[in-house]
């Protein structure tokens, strides 16, 4: 089972963009699990937060195994925590709609995850409105 770890934060404007990513996966419903992750109190019932219930949402229609993980800290430090925890085969970040020439540029956020981890990224860029 191929393992992707993404992180949703309550008013994510790349939440919906992350999941069409996953989604797009070559043989998502038979071979990717997922896990989101968010940064609140332990023991939250995630699903009351209407970001992550739409990514969890979106998700298990496709046909994906999803889990749920409230971590305290930053959120940078949370997905590359539970992605290193559970041995994720992928992160997915979310990423802005950049010129031809400013597609390098990463906010700072993403730029982080895609150097300290050692594990392919998966940048999911805006979708077009």
């Amino acid at each position: 089972m191929y393992h992707v770890v993404t992180g949703i934060a309550p008013d994510d404007p790349q939440g919906r963009s992350k999941v069409t990513a996953i989604t797009d996966l070559p043989a998502v419903s038979e071979s990717v699990s997922v896990t989101i992750v968010h940064v609140t109190d332990e023991g939250t019932d995630l699903l009351t937060i209407p970001s992550v219930a739409a990514a969890h949402e979106r998700l298990t229609d496709h046909g994906i195994d999803v889990s749920l993980r409230a971590v305290d800290g930053t959120p940078l430090n949370a997905v590359l925590s539970v992605a290193d925890d559970e041995d994720a085969d992928l992160i997915c970040i979310g990423g802005r709609r950049r010129s031809p020439a400013g597609k390098m540029q990463l906010r700072s956020g993403s730029k982080a995850v895609v150097l300290n981890t050692d594990r392919p990224v998966l940048i999911a860029g805006s979708e077009e409105s």
